[in-house]
């Protein structure tokens, strides 16, 4: 037997290869340019500022004013580096973000709301907003390490934690920091069981002889000054703001603090460790529930061994008797806590380490999922690369089909499409039938890959974000079995269409993309190719399109190939036939 094509070869058909190529060039152009031009016209060129810029934002000062969770965000840009930001706002029910033009210093290290009065503290600079612009103070004494903002008397104060011997009450007068003396703070505390009541107890502190590593938040509810003070994983309370004694402050030359403080004024709130017996707390927030003071804490332990419980929210409540926790929630990894309230209304948010804002709802006995999940900000050239890249999907398939189309109408213009093997000849299928018989076949996979992954709420990024509570909730095991479904669907589905496909090929030449296209695979032989040639053709198809990345490679070795065949096509010894198979019997001899 001997093989005849009566084709013209494309060695022999300079103009074909130069039209081939011309329009490969052509849709690839168009695929990028569209895109491009569509993009310029809607969103203009991007600023070389905004292109080199990265999103660095604030969450943990927020706090709520005006109906809406107030926070500073600024983008770090060549153009940028003097530290202006600006502020934003988001709903914590609804989750709507909106970005002001007000210009503010960044970062500020404590925001307070007032009224219609927005307040804003950095280590130099005093901000209110008030109206449209806001004004900017530059007291003369600067601040090293200091409280969260808070009202004194209606002034609006802070607490300069550096100053010595005592960490000192400023209030602001007229633009200037007023020095109202030291207060009375404990330097150096744990805590203990003691008949039955746990209390707190003095140990050596590094605070006392050097910086200080305190943190205090003083509340004000109604008048009522809320403090809270904690040096390592324990945090204490207090009612009231307690002024030390003149004659009690030793001299200023004192390298270290005056501790003055009675513990037993003290109540204890709350402790965290980690698993490993080391400190786990990564941030605390105080705030008002229901007319009472609360703690919010971040812990790296609050499940003992359970390691997918290893970041929790917790709050803690005072009670008649002491402190208790009314609320824990297991969440992902959490840094940069932020807690806000209003009225009988308190919201608290975590960023995870995707970068996303989880916002929660605290009530008094448990903390509620608002489904809020803020996405990260996108950097400068993210920005616009996803712009793009979202207007190029809708064109990179129809510039495919297009591609096809007119493929197919230069191959059979230049080239014959039969091929004979001995009395028999028959009909190549086009690059068109191909294409849409591999998308069916594509589709049959992704269907109940897709379908699985959404079930389990992995099927994007965005389902992901959302549904990192029910993960969680789910605990390891809950967690464990939707990654096990997930990885046997995958896996399961790519097995079942390799070895159906193959199996079908080997023996009937079809899949339900070549049925329904009206083509099926043979050997060169125009006899069926059986199942390991198929299934080695399958399997190359990973090589033709290098790893899924792109069509053109196979796109191009059925242009310009004797036969139409792929790389595994030519592999497996095999084409691609239109039904029905015989064209023509020749009687004559075959050269």
């Amino acid at each position: 037997m001997s093989v005849s094509t009566e084709r013209k070869s494309v060695a022999e058909q300079p103009m074909y290869v130069v039209w081939v190529l011309m329009l490969v060039a052509a849709v690839s152009l168009l695929q990028w340019g569209i895109p491009t031009g569509i993009y310029r016209l809607v969103y203009g060129v991007p600023n070389i500022n905004h292109l080199f810029s990265i999103p660095v934002i604030e969450y943990s000062n927020g706090v709520f004013w005006k109906g809406r969770i107030w926070y500073e965000t600024m983008r770090a840009s060549p153009g940028n580096l003097a530290g202006k930001g600006t502020l934003a706002s988001f709903d914590p029910d609804k989750g709507d973000v909106t970005e002001s033009k007000l210009q503010v210093p960044f970062p500020a290290h404590g925001m307070l709301a007032q009224g219609d009065r927005l307040w804003m503290v950095s280590a130099n600079t005093v901000t209110l907003i008030e109206g449209e612009s806001p004004v900017e103070m530059r007291p003369k004494r600067l601040l090293t390490r200091f409280s969260e903002p808070f009202l004194y008397e209606d002034g609006f104060a802070v607490i300069d934690l550096m100053a010595r011997p005592q960490p000192a009450l400023l209030v602001l007068k007229n633009g200037e920091w007023n020095d109202l003396g030291g207060i009375v703070i404990p330097f150096g505390f744990t805590n203990a069981m003691i008949e039955g009541k746990r209390k707190l107890i003095s140990v050596p502190s590094q605070s006392s002889t050097g910086p200080s590593m305190m943190d205090i938040k003083v509340v004000n509810h109604e008048g009522t000054l809320h403090v809270f003070v904690s040096e390592g994983s324990v945090v204490a309370y207090r009612a009231g703001l307690q002024l030390a004694p003149v004659s009690a402050i030793a001299p200023q030359n004192v390298p270290g603090f005056v501790d003055l403080s009675d513990l037993s004024e003290w109540e204890v709130v709350c402790s965290v460790t980690s698993i490993m017996g080391k400190t786990g707390r990564m941030g605390w927030k105080a705030g008002i529930l229901n007319q009472e003071p609360i703690v919010i804490a971040t812990s790296a332990a609050a499940g003992g061994a359970n390691l997918f419980q290893g970041n929790s929210l917790l709050v803690y409540r005072r009670q008649e008797g002491g402190w208790a926790k009314i609320a824990e929630k297991a969440t992902p990894a959490i840094f940069n806590l932020l807690a806000a309230s209003a009225g009988e209304r308190v919201y608290i948010a975590g960023q995870s380490l995707t970068q996303t804002l989880r916002i929660y709802r605290v009530t008094p006995t448990e903390i509620l999922p608002t489904g809020v999940v803020l996405k990260a900000p996108e950097t400068g050239f993210q920005e616009p690369l996803v712009r793009w890249a979202r207007i190029y999907q809708w064109v990179y398939w129809p510039g495919l089909l297009v591609l096809a189309l007119a493929l197919s109408r230069l191959m059979s213009a230049y080239l014959n499409s039969r091929y004979q093997f001995g009395l028999t000849t028959v009909e190549m299928a086009s690059i068109t039938r191909r294409g849409i018989a591999r998308v069916i076949d594509m589709l049959v996979v992704w269907i109940p890959n897709y379908a699985t992954t959404y079930y389990l709420g992995m099927a994007s990024q965005e389902q992901v974000t959302q549904n990192m509570d029910k993960m969680f909730d789910s605990g390891p095991e809950g967690m464990m079995l939707n990654m096990v479904w997930l990885f046997v669907t995958l896996i399961l589905t790519g097995m079942v269409y390799l070895f159906v496909n193959s199996f079908l090929q080997g023996w009937w030449g079809i899949t339900l993309g070549k049925w329904i296209c009206g083509i099926r695979t043979v050997r060169t032989t125009l006899r069926p190719c059986g199942f390991f040639r198929a299934l080695l053709r399958e399997l190359l198809i990973v090589a033709d399109t290098l790893f899924g990345m792109t069509l053109l490679p196979v796109t191009l070795t059925i242009a310009f190939s004797s036969f139409r065949q792929r790389l595994g096509d030519m592999v497996a010894d095999t084409i691609v036939i239109r039904k029905p198979i015989v064209i023509a019997k020749n009687t004559e001899n075959v050269a």
